[in-house]
Formats: C-alpha cells, sequence, structure tokens
C-alpha cells in the first residue's frame, strides 16, 4: 500500500510533466510560427515593414517641346508644357456639409452634383480628384468659398497656343490607363523622343512621414524629353489654315487640305485640314475621324491634275514635244469602251499645250497610249506613288496602283486623267515639286532638328531620292503649267505681276457599281514663281457645292500663293 507521501508526490511528478508538455506544445507553435512568418512569408511582411518607412515615388520627365520656324528665325511655340491648377478633396477634412458644397461645386464647376457628394463623402479618404486644368474664373471662385478640405494641387499639362491651327499635324497628349501618351500627328510619331524616361526613387522616411534624402537611389536622373523644330513658317500656316477654313466654309465642302512646300528641298512650310479640332481640349470632337490627318491618310483619285504626271511621261520619252498635235472627236475609243472629255465636247485640232489647258481626257489617253502600259506604270512609281513618302508623321498611307498591273487597255486610260489609282495629297505635291526644280523628287521634310536635354542637335537634312525625268523636260512641262493659268481654265489661281503654274483636278468619287454624279473632289496643284519657283501648293476639297475646281480649289492656291509672294518679297515678273 502506498503511503500519503508518496501519493502527493506522484501527484507532483504529473503535474511536472503536464507541465513540461505544454511548455514544449507552446514551444512548438512559437518555433513552428516563426518559421512561417520568417522563412515561408518572410518575404511579405518584409514588403510590408518597408511600407511602414520607405517612399516610393515615380519622378516624371519634362515632355520635349514643339517650335515652328520663321522667316526671321525665330521660333513659335506649337506644342509646350505649361502649369496648371487642378482641383482635389480630402474628404477626412471638410468639417462643412458635403452635400452644401458638392452643390456649389457643382453650379461653378459644371459638373454633376451627385458624383461629387459621392466622392466628397467618402470615409477614412484622403485625396479625392475633382477638376483638372481650372480656368483662372474657377481658381478665384473657389478661393473665395474658402471651404476646409478643398485644396489646389500644381500639375503640368500639354499646352497648344495655336490651338485648332495645323492640329492634325500636332495631334495631342492624351491618357492611356494612367499615362500620358501621344497620339496623332507629330505627338504620335515621335512619343517616345518627346517622352524622355521616368525614374523610380525610393527613399526613407522618418517616424513623422518626413523624407530622408540618403541612399543611393537620390543619384538616379530623370531623362527629359527632346524638342523638336520644324520646318513649318509660323506665318505661312496661319493665313494658310485661316483661308482654307473660310474657303471650306464658303463652298460648303465636307471637308478641305493645304500643303504649302519648298520644292527645291521637300520642306514642309504649312500643312493643314478642315475641319480642324482643338488639342487642348481633343475629346470634345463629334467624330475621332477628325484626328487623321487627311493629307497624308486620305488616298483618293485625283483626276485631272494627274494629266500634268502623264505628260511628263510623254516629254520626257520624246514621244511629244508642247507643240505636237492630235485631232479630238470627242471620244478615244479604249477596246469596249469610249473615253470622254468632262464636258463631252469635241476640240478638233490640238496641241498638247492645250491638252492641259482645256483639261482634255481624250488627249491624255491618248498620250498615255503612246508611253505604254509598263513604261506609264515605272513613271508613276517613280514619281512616288504607290509607296509611303517617308513624313515624319503619324498615319500615312501608300494608295493604290493596282490597275496599273491590269492589262486591260482601259485601265491605262483611265489612269492617265487620275481615275481607277489613288493617291494622297502630300505624293501629288512632292511630284509636282520635280517639275520645278530640274526633274528631282524629294523625300518631304518636317523636322528640321532635334535637342536633346543636354542641348546636342541633331540635324535632320533634305533627302534627295531620285531623278524623274530631265531638266529639260522639267522646263517644257513648267512651261505648259504657266499656260493653264495664263490661257487655260484656271485663271482664277493666278497672280496679278507673276507668272505662276498649275493644274486643277475634278474628280468623281468611285461608288459601288461606277461614280457619283453629284459627288465630286476638287484639287489645285501649282508653283510659283515661274522663274524661280519659291513654293508648290496643294489646295483639295472634298464635296464642294460648285461644279469645278477651278471655282474653288484654284482661287484659294492664288490667295495663298499672294501671300507668301509678299511675305517673300518676291518682286513682281512683269
Amino acid at each position: 500500500m502506498l503511503r500519503k507521501k508518496e501519493i502527493v508526490d506522484i501527484n507532483k511528478m504529473d503535474r511536472l510533466q503536464v507541465l513540461l508538455f505544454i511548455i514544449v506544445i507552446l514551444s512548438a507553435s512559437i518555433l513552428i510560427r516563426l518559421f512561417y512568418l520568417q522563412i515561408l512569408n518572410g518575404k511579405n511582411y518584409l514588403v510590408m515593414a518597408k511600407s511602414q518607412h520607405l517612399l516610393v515615388a515615380d519622378i516624371k520627365p519634362k515632355r520635349g517641346e514643339i517650335f515652328l520656324d520663321s522667316l526671321n528665325n525665330l521660333e513659335y511655340p506649337l506644342a509646350i508644357n505649361r502649369a496648371y491648377l487642378s482641383l482635389y478633396a480630402i474628404p477626412d477634412a471638410i468639417t462643412e456639409d458635403p452635400l452644401k458644397i458638392s452643390k456649389k461645386l457643382a453650379e461653378l464647376l459644371e459638373m454633376d452634383e451627385e458624383v461629387l457628394y459621392y466622392r466628397l463623402s467618402k470615409q477614412n479618404d484622403i485625396y479625392e480628384p475633382i477638376k483638372a486644368k481650372l480656368t483662372d474664373e474657377e481658381i478665384a471662385q473657389i478661393e473665395k468659398l474658402d471651404y476646409d478640405g478643398i485644396e489646389f494641387l500644381k500639375e503640368t499639362y500639354r499646352y497648344y497656343p495655336d490651338e485648332n491651327i495645323g492640329s492634325q499635324v500636332v495631334g495631342y497628349v492624351g491618357y492611356q490607363g494612367d499615362k500620358l501618351i501621344g497620339n496623332y500627328g507629330l505627338e504620335g510619331y515621335w512619343q517616345e523622343e518627346l517622352a524622355g524616361e521616368s525614374v523610380t526613387v525610393i527613399a526613407e522616411k522618418d517616424v513623422y512621414g518626413n523624407l530622408i534624402t540618403i541612399g543611393e537611389n537620390n543619384n538616379q536622373n530623370v531623362i527629359d524629353g527632346q524638342d523638336l523644330y520644324l520646318t513649318i513658317d509660323q506665318a505661312i500656316q496661319h493665313f494658310a489654315c485661316e483661308e482654307l477654313k473660310n474657303s471650306t466654309e464658303e463652298y460648303a465642302a465636307v471637308s478641305g487640305t493645304v500643303i504649302v512646300l519648298n520644292p527645291k528641298n521637300g520642306d514642309i512650310l504649312a500643312m493643314c485640314n478642315y475641319p480642324e479640332f482643338n488639342p487642348n481640349t481633343y475629346s470634345e470632337v463629334e467624330s475621332i475621324e477628325v484626328y487623321n490627318n487627311n493629307a497624308t491618310f486620305s488616298a483618293y483619285e485625283p483626276g485631272s491634275v494627274f494629266k500634268a504626271m502623264t505628260m511628263a511621261m510623254g516629254l520626257d520619252l520624246e514621244l511629244v514635244t508642247p507643240e505636237t498635235t492630235y485631232f479630238d472627236t470627242g471620244g478615244f475609243e479604249v477596246e469596249d469602251y469610249i473615253i470622254r472629255n468632262s464636258d463631252n465636247e469635241a476640240y478638233g485640232n490640238q496641241t498638247m499645250v492645250q491638252v492641259l489647258d482645256e483639261s482634255l481626257n481624250t488627249g491624255a489617253a491618248w498620250v498615255a497610249e503612246k508611253v505604254n502600259r509598263e513604261r506609264f506604270k515605272t513613271y508613276t512609281e517613280n514619281f512616288g506613288f504607290g509607296v509611303k513618302t517617308g513624313l515624319e508623321l503619324d498615319s500615312e498611307t501608300a494608295g493604290d496602283l493596282s490597275n496599273l498591273d491590269k492589262r486591260g487597255r482601259v485601265f491605262l486610260a483611265t489612269a492617265s486623267y487620275g481615275q481607277g489609282i489613288t493617291v494622297t495629297p502630300i505624293q501629288l505635291a512632292m511630284a509636282f515639286s520635280s517639275f520645278t526644280n530640274g526633274g528631282y523628287l524629294y523625300q518631304p521634310r518636317i523636322i528640321k532638328k532635334i535637342v536633346s536635354p543636354s542641348g546636342r542637335e541633331e540635324e535632320f537634312l533634305p533627302k534627295l531620292i531620285r531623278k524623274v525625268i530631265s531638266d529639260r523636260t522639267a522646263k517644257q512641262i513648267s512651261a505648259m503649267l504657266v499656260s493653264v493659268i495664263e490661257s487655260g481654265h484656271a485663271s482664277l489661281a493666278g497672280v496679278d505681276g507673276y507668272y505662276l503654274g498649275g493644274k486643277t483636278g475634278t474628280a468623281q468619287v468611285a461608288k459601288k457599281g461606277g461614280y457619283s454624279t453629284d459627288n465630286t473632289i476638287h484639287t489645285f496643284v501649282g508653283f510659283g514663281p515661274a522663274r524661280d519657283p519659291k513654293f508648290v501648293i496643294l489646295t483639295k476639297f472634298n464635296s464642294p457645292q460648285r461644279a469645278w475646281s477651278a471655282l474653288t480649289a484654284a482661287p484659294l492656291f492664288g490667295k495663298i500663293s499672294k501671300f507668301i509672294l509678299d511675305y517673300y518679297k518676291i518682286s513682281p515678273e512683269r
């Protein structure tokens, strides 16, 4: 029998064993927990710990700016950076009734009252954006209200001083997700160079949240964007774009385009379209199609303006001279088709000069037959049609010459006067330049130089593509185009005291099964002054409420020509 003391000792031993067992279990639990926290999930907790005393900031670069040229070499801003005040709320700091504040702000800022109330009423919120890019009037009115929890924030945005003028050339900067990205035009094409490179900086914070400027991360520098300097002349651009707007509205056209360039090196002096848009408020448009630069983007059948190219081919191959004649019966039979003049008239015995003066379809088809399809296609391609010009702008198309691959004679005949093939305005302007510079085709140039943040300059020199026609041919076709204005159907393109040259084109718009009878595209491409051409101008209207381009595109050419002649102070030739 166990004694009482022995029983007590056994009970003590049992309790010690239980206690020891509990200690072992607890120790094991702690060890397992530590293993989970430090080994299995250590990285996550390290990140949480660092977030308490580290600041991660994405430092944005200064976007490169864009500048126009001028006759006196002054640089005019086209796209620059500008500081604006934005409005935001700190809901936790608002002391007045959020409903009252939202009603007042909705009235001042023309915003939705319910949306504002939702933002101002959020709990445990220290930042709610309200409106960006406030006007001076809005700032003054909000400052008078002096609401607690309603604050201003200075932010930098893209600003376009010229607003609508040349908007398709410059494009715009807009948000894609949370990033500001260049779209269309120069902003889109040169996005990478203009944007620069941002830098993510990691810095420590003290217990009060103040930045501790120590550590190697602070030595990283943001790379600002590069500045673009254009060949576009500010004065010519402004005048050309304003006159395009006035003429498009006067003729009730759907749209219009103007290109002005220097034929001796391919420099773009002006380029604009109408309708236009304001890049500062780019989202306020009825259709995104307005963003497209029709000077480079929209290929179309050019019509009779292409007869100048057909005639140059015949001259260059010495198949015709300006004095060569043919007899116009009013119809030129090709296979099962009859090519007729636009006015359905017969003109009898005509010279090649008169073919252009009167814009005779039969005469153009007669010359094209002599050239033949293979050579016609080769010349057309050498003039720069069917391929992109390489102009440094977003959204360029190549046009379509596929009809010239078809063996039917009718396709050659219609192409001779600009039907069945499509071209872009910039291609036409560059091709006409070869008539004035000895027969050379240049690549159009819009960038004169790029300047890096360090001041290093990269120049973009004119680029010669090829010799298209001989110097003799260039002089002959130029003289014939002067006759079109002096003696032909384009007299409204003239400027008193000067010899200018050019060609009209009134093209029917293709539709399923044929061509529209009441929808036309008007084009005029010309140059001046004839003795030493300083400019080539293309003017174009889609669906104007006038019958012929001689009454729409030609007069606009004359207005812009007179301005440039005065601007350059070119003495009259007669």
